[in-house]
């Protein structure tokens, strides 16, 4: 089947899959050199903050310099199943076994993004009590019904697929 749209859908899928692993290699890059410029670092945030936790804010930075790659690893896993179901409804052929597998991967992969938003979360009611610049943060009620909707749109396609095949059989 040639369909334009899923073959925008392809592209845009693969290049933010490539931003994800680029800003990934970014995180690591950044976590490594905060040990190489500790000094530089630490003395930089104790200016900042008077010398107030300091060691208590340089390692969250590299926590969460951590999760982004974990997060990065949750969103890959996201944008190759969403690429290989693209590519099955390009071929025709989307309500297959497979593609419930690959929904239900993305639901686990959302989740794990869920989870690290929680730990965000926490970072920033931790960095606001102790007075030290943060981003602001809100829970994801959107992303908890996403995490749903894909473990129920997974089971559906489950069950299509099977009532599918059976159709097959009979016919």
């Amino acid at each position: 089947m040639r369909d334009r749209f899923l073959g925008i859908a392809n592209g845009v899928l693969r290049f933010a899959n490539g931003l994800n692993w680029t800003s990934a290699i970014g995180f690591a890059v950044a976590i490594v050199l905060s040990f190489v410029f500790a000094d530089a670092l630490t003395a930089q945030i104790a200016v900042k903050y008077h010398g107030r936790y300091v060691p208590e804010t340089v390692a969250i930075m590299r926590l969460l310099g951590v999760i982004s790659i974990a997060a990065a690893v949750a969103v890959h896993q996201l944008f190759t199943r969403l690429i290989a179901i693209v590519e099955s409804v390009r071929v025709g052929d989307p309500f297959v076994a497979i593609n419930a597998d690959r929904l239900q991967r993305i639901g686990w992969a959302l989740l794990v993004l869920q989870l690290l938003d929680l730990v965000l979360g926490a970072t920033a009611l931790y960095f606001n009590r102790i007075n030290v610049d943060f981003v602001t943060w809100t829970p994801s009620f959107t992303g908890w019904i996403a995490v749903v909707m894909l473990f129920v749109l997974a089971r559906v396609f489950r069950v299509g697929a099977g009532m599918r095949d059976d159709l097959a059989m009979t016919v």
